[in-house]
């Protein structure tokens, strides 16, 4: 729980240790799916309309989504209507009814979702990368949405068994902040959360595991005018993994700001894309660190040959002193600003207890930050941007002549 007494509203956040991580190939797709149908009504309100007249007519808003490890569900709502969103997340999360006729039709909903996703290579990237490391049998190589063919397989017993195994209490974070009395929200956290059995089903998580590739460039053609790319490494890097925060400052370096290394350079020094980044993406068991853009089709093995020369600089070079300064601020200045709001501050605190089993404060952050030094930066490089971590994926008019220059220049790593 968090006070803002400058604020006039009260935000609830319940993070649910569920999706793709908890799934089999057989549901792929049924935390996302199961996301959609909490909506849909419940044994109170039997229309999702009813459900949200309930929340909106005192002007208050709800949404969710779905990530690897988890899925959030969040209420706002002005302060004086504390217990009214305890009532209204409470319900959708342990009342929904699941009927056959609201499965059907979302299952139309979110088809159309997915055909969405595949035509828009900027989004359906993610899921190809993903499938690329990790191959589809494994949990993080599947698409969070899912296939057509398992989401017209889902029925009332499969969603409901599901919600049973992971909706309960003990697998699930709630966090509140705002304008409230914490006595008061105690209160209500005991009346709507503290009677709900806990489930006796054992969930799992499958340990990853990365097959070095022979030739690491994967290629889906379409005919676009843009081609999408994510060249990304297996770092290992999980939430409590001791190079986080040095891999961390790395990204800033690289793209956090029209000043960093990667992002001028692709598009300010040379105009090779309208943007580009680099990130590190942790789970609770292992990492990614990737570098994505959209470029020209005929610049694309120039952009290639950027990524590739600014990593070789990271590795050979010792950053200076001023740089690691600027970056290690930017990081500690975008702590600040993620945290000012309730709802930031909401899902920082539920997320990370739910998947770290800890929350750090943000001067903890700041110092790790902080302590962060510039032979931190060219180790981490050296140990995990290296050829056999790496792993590419190129969607748009890319021919062979260019898939063998950029493989030529990945050996470079």
């Amino acid at each position: 729980m968090c006070h803002m007494p400058s604020v006039k509203s009260v935000t609830i956040e319940v993070a649910v240790k569920a999706g793709p991580r908890y799934e089999y190939k057989e549901n792929a797709g049924m935390a996302h799916f199961l996301e959609h149908m909490l909506f849909e009504g419940t044994k109170r309100f039997s229309s999702s309309k009813e459900l949200a007249i309930y929340l909106e007519r005192v002007g208050g808003k709800s949404s969710a989504w779905t990530s690897k490890e988890s899925v959030i569900y969040w209420v706002k709502v002005p302060s004086q209507y504390l217990n009214l969103a305890f009532d209204y997340i409470s319900e959708i999360l342990f009342k929904s009814l699941l009927v056959n006729e609201a499965i059907e039709k979302e299952k139309n909903i979110v088809l159309e979702e997915l055909h969405k996703t595949v035509d828009n290579s900027e989004r359906y990237i993610w899921d190809v990368w993903m499938e690329w490391v990790w191959g589809k049998n494994q949990t993080l190589g599947r698409s969070t949405i899912g296939y057509k063919k398992t989401i017209q397989s889902f029925t009332n017993d499969g969603l409901a068994h599901y919600l049973q195994s992971l909706y309960h209490p003990a697998n699930m974070v709630m966090s509140i902040v705002g304008n409230f009395s914490q006595s008061e929200a105690i209160r209500h956290a005991k009346k709507y959360f503290g009677g709900v059995p806990i489930s006796k089903v054992k969930t799992r998580v499958d340990k990853m595991s990365f097959i070095p590739k022979d030739k690491p460039v994967q290629i889906v053609y379409r005919d676009t005018q843009q081609t999408q790319l994510i060249l990304g490494f297996v770092t290992g890097i999980s939430y409590s993994h001791p190079d986080r925060f040095p891999l961390r400052v790395t990204t800033d370096i690289l793209s956090t700001g029209v000043s960093s290394r990667l992002f001028h350079r692709l598009v300010y020094e040379l105009g090779l894309a309208y943007s580009a980044g680099a990130e590190s993406w942790l789970f609770t068991d292992t990492g990614l660190f990737y570098v994505y853009g959209g470029f020209s089709p005929k610049k694309i093995t120039d952009a290639v040959k950027v990524i590739v020369d600014e990593i070789q600089k990271l590795k050979k070079e010792t950053i200076v002193s001023d740089e690691l300064k600027e970056a290690k601020e930017k990081d500690k200045a975008s702590v600040l600003f993620s945290l000012e709001t309730s709802d930031g501050m909401a899902d920082y605190l539920a997320t990370t207890e739910l998947l770290e089993n800890r929350v750090m404060t943000p001067q903890e952050l700041e110092n790790l930050i902080d302590g962060v030094g510039r032979e931190d930066i060219q180790r981490v490089a050296r140990k995990y941007f290296t050829r056999k971590l790496v792993s590419c994926t190129i969607i748009g008019p890319v021919g062979k002549t260019e898939v063998v220059k950029i493989e030529r220049l990945l050996r470079l790593l």
